[in-house]
């Protein structure tokens, strides 16, 4: 908008105010190697959040979120396929077989595993996610850190502790635990920097222009967070439009004229990808049962998440869906230094009463569609239930609307440390006012502080794969069966695949695709009776004595799978049983080489003459 450059840098020195102000090369050094102290703080961070990861390489696993760890190792592993020119872009056939797998509806991440398959190649996809662990980390703060000195503050303490807060606050670090896609939020400052600049007279068409580059490649890393930056903007300007109107009505037209690029250069660039995502093969429409019904509970933004110094792993349990969608713990400390800067010193500042809109309206989509209070469901219904239906509104998870609250609450960080530098030195009485304020101020975050994520040392692949053994037993156009079948629960084949590189294909997954019913959605295929058998038995129950029809379900999954062969790996934990159970059903024992238990599927899948 017209006017919110001239607001928010009404305090703030022109350039050359600043050159003449600063007057000596000495002072333009210290502010480099300031800048270069906070993006290397920001790194140190992130590694030290990682480190668990780096302790144990390749064998190292979230213990909070192995499902979708090594679903990204596999996307990871896809995309240097995709490089070699092994694999098309955006379907996979090596899972899910015979169907196959839609990526670009299950964040393919190629604007990440491209650039990272240097990495993948030499070290493999599990080294490769750490690196962007990291890299998405400190390069999310590294960003707001630009983004608040350039639009917030002149302070660069300020706005390298609101940048920290943004980067390394509670719903990043909850998201670290298998979710790098979520925590690869270096672009936005950048598109929330375009969309401020959409008001500019006489430069739509360069505006739109790299705004509709920059909306293209967040589309490749995750969409979701693309539509939460586009809503959160437009609430923003809103928001901001009806604090500052009038002074806001020549800005209609160059913004109008903006987003019309934006829409086309992106239109132009996705029009496939977005075709492929929601018409293409194995498209479906919304989110598997449960998913959508994601929200945050009203006490959760006063907790403190269980991976930081005052976090407590009983007390938050039952206030967010699970440990990697904690995006809306803030502590009460900082959520009351907040309040006391906005009613003391900010309040009167439009910038600060667009922020606060937003951030009420982010907290109350982040409930979801349902109220709860401390873990009981409440008569209240959520602000997202009128919106959660709509065409693509329907595949948003709620609780992780939550996610918006961090830009706004370091900025107003920011605002409130910068303004506390304008505070006197000393009070009534001799006190150190700004010194105290100061702490407080820091105190306020001392319980925020990150831990290291939780790991633990996986088991390694077995020689059969690594060795290529298994090339003896699955031909070319035959699959892989693991035993169990691989899903969100049992996770060998993709592991496995992802890992070593080898190009077999598996039955089963764990991705998003469509359900039995037209228009519904589920995690992984609908499962066959033989899916059911074996993982009834690999989690607990007593196997059934093998019947006729057992061995008749079980040869028609095999051949609807077009198996080549049934693999157990030694280390599953129920394996003996297992494989006392696989040999009755297939009335044939099956073969110990390499690590696994092997039964040649060809003989079950070829019909009799």
């Amino acid at each position: 908008m017209k006017t919110e450059i001239q607001e928010w840098h009404r305090a703030r020195p022109t350039p050359a105010d600043r050159t003449r102000r600063s007057g000596t090369r000495v002072d333009q050094q210290r502010r480099v190697s300031v800048h270069v102290a906070v993006g290397a703080g920001f790194v140190i961070a992130a590694l030290l959040v990682t480190s668990g990861l780096w302790k144990d390489g390749s064998r190292a696993l979230l213990s909070a979120n192995i499902p979708d760890q090594v679903f990204f190792q596999f996307v990871l592993r896809h995309a240097l396929d995709v490089l070699t020119g092994d694999a098309a872009p955006l379907f996979t056939t090596r899972m899910n077989a015979p169907h196959g797998v839609n990526l670009m509806a299950n964040t393919v991440v190629l604007g990440l595993g491209i650039p990272l398959a240097p990495i993948t190649a030499i070290w493999g996809p599990q080294i490769s996610l750490a690196v962007l662990l990291v890299l998405g980390l400190a390069g999310t703060a590294a960003a707001w850190y630009w983004f608040l000195r350039r639009h917030v503050t002149t302070s660069m303490a300020a706005a390298a502790a609101g940048a920290a807060l943004c980067g390394f606050g509670p719903g990043m670090i909850s998201q670290a635990n298998g979710h790098p896609n979520w925590t690869a939020q270096f672009l936005v400052p950048f598109l929330v920097h375009r969309a401020l600049k959409m008001g500019e007279p006489g430069r739509w068409l360069r505006n739109g222009v790299l705004l509709g580059l920059l909306v293209t490649a967040q589309a490749f890393v995750n969409e979701e967070v693309l539509l939460y930056t586009a809503l959160a903007c437009a609430v923003f300007l809103a928001a901001y439009a009806v604090v500052t109107w009038p002074a806001q009505r020549a800005a209609i037209s160059p913004v109008l004229a903006t987003a019309g690029v934006a829409g086309l250069v992106g239109g132009a660039l996705l029009a496939y990808p977005l075709w492929s995502q929601f018409f293409g093969p194995q498209s479906f429409r919304g989110l598997p049962p449960g998913a959508s019904a994601y929200g945050a509970d009203l006490a959760s933004f006063g907790a403190f998440p269980r991976l930081s110094l005052g976090g407590n792993v009983d007390a938050v349990r039952l206030l967010a869906p699970n440990a990697a969608e904690e995006n809306t713990f803030l502590g009460w400390p900082l959520l009351a230094v907040l309040a006391l800067a906005v009613a003391g010193w900010l309040w009167q500042r439009a910038l600060v009463r667009a922020l606060l809109v937003t951030g009420v309206v982010f907290a109350g989509f982040a409930t979801g569609k349902q109220v709860f209070a401390g873990g009981e469901r409440t008569a209240l219904p959520g602000l997202w239930r009128p919106l959660g239906h709509l065409p693509l509104l329907e595949s948003v998870v709620p609780v992780r609307f939550g996610l918006v609250l961090l830009p706004v609450a370091g900025a107003l960080l920011a605002l409130a440390i910068e303004a506390v530098g304008r505070l006197p030195r000393r009070g009534v009485g001799e006190l150190p006012v700004r010194r105290l304020t100061y702490a407080l101020v820091g105190l306020s975050l001392v319980p925020l502080v990150p831990l290291p994520l939780l790991t633990h040392r996986g088991m390694p692949v077995p020689r059969f794969i690594t060795e290529g053994t298994w090339r003896a037993y699955v031909p070319a156009g035959s699959t892989l069966v693991t035993v169990p079948v691989t899903s969100s629960s049992h996770s060998d084949g993709m592991h496995w695949s992802a890992q070593s590189g080898a190009d077999f294909a598996i039955p089963g997954g764990y991705f998003i695709g469509p359900g039995r019913l037209p228009g519904t959605a589920t995690f992984g295929p609908p499962p066959r009776p033989t899916d059911l058998l074996l993982a009834a038995v690999a989690e607990g129950a007593k196997p059934p004595r093998v019947t006729a029809r057992m061995r008749d379900g079980l040869i028609a999954d095999l051949r609807f799978w077009r198996a080549g062969a049934l693999v157990l790996s030694d280390r599953e934990p129920r394996a003996d049983v297992l494989r006392k159970f696989v040999n009755d059903l297939v009335d044939d024992d099956g073969v110990r080489t390499g690590g696994v238990t092997v039964w040649d599927a060809a003989p079950l899948v070829t019909p009799t003459t």
